[in-house]
């Protein structure tokens, strides 16, 4: 699910930015160039935490005066939800300046601690313990504790949005006041877990009995840098810094940050050429060049924890045909699209997932682009006369429609009509959420796993039925035997469970499940007086903003 985020041990220990995000007072980014063949790796493989994790120092608290610093941020589209279970795209956003997780994922050094300060399991990693920081209050004076951790993580599974990650482990318990227990009935890497993008914020147990109403108010329960200052649905959401933050304030850091909501591209490319925006995001490539030459501004392509995909519906004729599976997968114009829309800046993976995360060998079997190969297996299904298919799309980056376009037209050589239709984000959902629909053959999206593992794109083609795109309709036993494996092995072994995830991938391309497009770039650009600015791969589009600092004129 697109995105598809928290806080910080200090400023050098955090990051910022999300999908994508990190910032440990590193010098500005430079923007990527273009791959020759296929893009660098976003990150490598996330750590595993061991047994027993050092205690992070907690940065004393600033008693100077620091002067007024506002940022302003483009955000390309509304923030859905302002209850932390419910944030699964852009308002996670907000919800990672506001609110804070246990762990957080950082390319440089793996799961760091945020609230937790430390942990420890047993050797077959089912049995989890984590000290909690101490000294933290919400925004609203109390202090936190280890019931509010269980209290928000009870209330997040139970509203089940992200519950797949929640699988196996069977119950949260208060040790005491600053230490919570996890026991999983199989092997699960818990510091992994609670990092990932959605459905692992804590905030406040009485704030947990309210309910998603008292969110929507306007009113913010989180331990974050920032808290809410006030919030204008499809308009922008303003927050302002907690001067109690347990990290501390320095001199430069943002006091206020607005997050704006512009959906229109060009008016966001407009705000960030003028200064009414110090960073932006999702824009199209095809200004890139053009961008590239506007003073004061740095121009940010990178590949976060993103891939395009064409999921086939596979109830729906023809697509529970294999041959005819196997004939899409060879109509698709890969590095066409790459190079066309993308500017080379994409990676044509050869499975589901982040390249980067599973790292499939060098004999990894491949579809390419052979529209001859294409024709002679829809012969041998006996649909060489052509048919029509319908495919939805979710509505958002022009690149999405470009895409679809290109296909389309490859496909109409060989007699096979595309029906193409744009949804809104929660139609198309609605329709990826339903394994009986039959008004689409195929729906194509911007994925994004919310934890750095396959898992959480692999989880979608599992006949469980907590994962993310029931549409799909896949059932292969011994696929979902491997993902779960593969998911344990996490915990202790992440060689063995690499082997695991390329035995799974490898049982998708045989079965020809659905099209994996690309590993899917991002465009960004930030103003150069904003300094600390990292992209983080998970966090797609999230800028952890207590990280940052404007630079002095």
């Amino acid at each position: 699910m697109k995105a598809k985020k928290i806080t910080f041990i200090s400023l050098s220990l955090v990051l910022i930015l999300a999908f994508l995000l990190s910032g440990c007072s590193a010098p500005t980014a430079a923007p990527m160039e273009a791959p020759s063949n296929e893009a660098a790796a976003p990150t490598e493989q996330p750590q595993v935490a061991q047994p027993a994790q050092t205690e992070a120092a907690q940065p004393a608290a600033s008693s100077k005066e620091i002067s007024e610093n506002v940022g302003v941020y483009a955000i390309s589209s509304d923030l859905p939800s302002m209850d932390p279970p419910y944030m699964l795209a852009a308002d996670t956003i907000y919800g990672f300046n506001v609110y804070e997780t246990l762990t957080l994922w950082t390319p440089d050094k793996g799961i760091i601690p945020v609230l937790a300060t430390s942990w420890e399991s047993n050797p077959d990693g089912t049995l989890w313990n984590f000290k909690i920081r101490e000294g933290v209050t919400f925004h609203d004076g109390t202090p936190l504790t280890a019931q509010d951790v269980k209290a928000s993580l009870d209330r997040n599974i139970e509203i089940g949005m992200v519950a797949y990650d929640f699988i196996g482990i069977d119950s949260i318990e208060v040790v005491d006041d600053h230490t919570v227990r996890f026991t999983a009935s199989a092997p699960r890497n818990l510091p992994l877990i609670l990092s990932a993008s959605y459905g692992m914020f804590i905030y406040s147990a009485s704030a947990a009995e309210k309910g998603e109403d008292w969110f929507a108010a306007g009113n913010d329960a989180g331990s974050g840098p920032y808290k809410l200052e006030s919030f204008e649905a499809g308009s922008k959401a303003v927050l302002t810094s907690y001067e109690n933050y347990w990290g501390g304030w320095e001199d430069g850091q943002f006091t206020t940050v607005i997050l704006e909501v512009v959906e229109d591209p060009t008016v966001r490319d407009q705000k960030i050429r003028s200064g009414e925006a110090d960073i932006t995001e999702e824009l199209p490539f095809d200004s890139l060049e053009a961008l590239k030459q506007v003073e004061g501004i740095t121009v940010l392509p990178w590949l976060a924890q993103n891939q395009m995909v064409a999921a086939f519906a596979l109830k729906n004729a023809p697509l529970d045909n294999l041959k005819v599976r196997e004939a899409l997968e060879y109509t698709f114009p890969y590095e066409s699209v790459n190079e066309s829309v993308f500017r080379g800046y994409g990676t044509v993976p050869p499975g589901f997932g982040p390249t980067s995360l599973w790292k499939p060998p060098a004999d990894f079997p491949r579809y390419t682009f052979d529209l001859e190969k294409a024709k002679g297996l829809l012969k041998e299904a006996g649909f060489e006369k052509g048919f029509e298919l319908n495919l939805g799309l979710s509505a958002g980056a022009k690149e999405i429609m470009d895409i679809a376009n290109l296909w389309q037209a490859e496909l109409a050589k060989i007699d096979v009509k595309l029906n193409i239709q744009s949804l809104a984000s929660g139609a198309f959902w609605d329709y990826a959420y339903n394994p009986d629909q039959t008004d689409f053959n195929i729906l194509m999206v911007a994925a994004g796993g919310d934890v750095p593992s396959p898992y959480s794109f692999l989880i979608i083609y599992t006949s469980n039925p907590l994962g993310w795109f029931p549409a799909i309709g896949y059932k292969n036993d011994k696929f979902d035997k491997l993902v779960f494996d593969a998911w344990a092995k996490e915990a202790t072994d992440t060689a063995a469970a690499s082997d695991l995830w390329v035995q799974a991938q490898r049982i998708l391309h045989d079965d020809a499940v659905s099209v994996f497009i690309l590993d899917y770039p991002y465009l960004m650009a930030f103003r150069n007086d904003v300094v600390g600015f990292v992209p983080n791969s998970p966090y797609i589009d999230i800028i952890f903003w207590y990280d940052l600092k404007r630079a002095a004129p």
